[in-house]
């Protein structure tokens, strides 16, 4: 961790050491936090580079995918020189640049990857901003295993929905979405579509949850989940619950 009693953190971190429900105890504790961010596509590359500001000191990034000249509609965290590029090298690029108190793990594959598992079993906290269901279900089996809290956030159109889950008696993520199958539009932008500003919020929102998390402060969305739709100006949140009779989490 930096030197918390340094001019530059002070300086740094001065706007989060300020709130009392942060100060200088919190912005410890996230200089010593340890995430996994994986997925880092419209809601990844929006999450990264607020965990990165805010100081979360530890962050492994998971993606096998490059950039494409069709992610820079909503994924602004590339340009149009890093088209081709790996997006696990430009992220850590970006950080590195953003703050350098920030040490960032790449894993250069995708979720089905064997080596996945033992990925997730080694963070404190798991950030899944995937865009596909089969994804997300192995990150909730995985997380679901190695008994990690998981945040999701998912999006479609205008659309986009955000829960903490796995933590202290939450659901998982298939007590909510049981019947949904891997070849579903649900809360995927490939077939349908997606306003680049919905990932933006789901990542930005994942990134307070985060930190609300690390510092052991305010109310997450544990048993709830977050839906918007910014074309009708909703927000909503609903209650959830564990399903007891899940099969992937009831014995947990």
């Amino acid at each position: 961790m930096p030197n918390a009693s340094s001019p530059d953190f002070l300086d740094r971190y001065r706007r989060h050491i300020l709130m009392k429900n942060i100060g200088g105890a919190g912005q410890k504790k996230l200089c010593n936090a340890n995430v996994l961010l994986i997925g880092l596509g419209g809601i990844g590359s929006s999450a990264i580079q607020y965990l990165a500001g805010a100081g979360v000191g530890n962050i492994g990034i998971v993606d096998q995918d490059t950039v494409a000249l069709s992610n820079l509609q909503r994924q602004t965290i590339y340009n149009y020189k890093d088209i081709g590029k790996k997006k696990v090298e430009v992220v850590s690029r970006f950080v590195g640049e953003l703050n350098n108190d920030v040490k960032i793990e790449k894993y250069d594959f995708y979720i089905d990857n064997p080596k996945s598992a033992e990925v997730i079993s080694k963070y404190d906290l798991i950030l899944d901003g995937t865009d596909n269901v089969k994804s997300r279900k192995e990150i909730n089996k995985a997380c679901v295993n190695y008994e990690k809290p998981l945040i999701f956030g998912g999006v479609s159109g205008w659309e986009g929905t955000i829960s903490f889950l796995l933590k202290d008696g939450a659901p998982c993520y298939e007590c909510i979405f049981p019947d949904i199958e891997e070849n579903t539009n649900e809360l995927n932008c490939n077939s349908e579509g997606v306003l680049g500003v919905t990932t933006a919020i789901v990542g930005s929102y994942m990134a307070a949850e985060t930190i609300k998390y690390v510092c052991n402060t305010g109310n997450i969305l544990t048993n709830k989940l977050l839906l918007f739709d910014c074309l009708n100006g909703v927000f909503e949140v609903l209650s959830v619950e564990k399903n007891v009779k899940c099969l992937v989490c009831n014995n947990k």
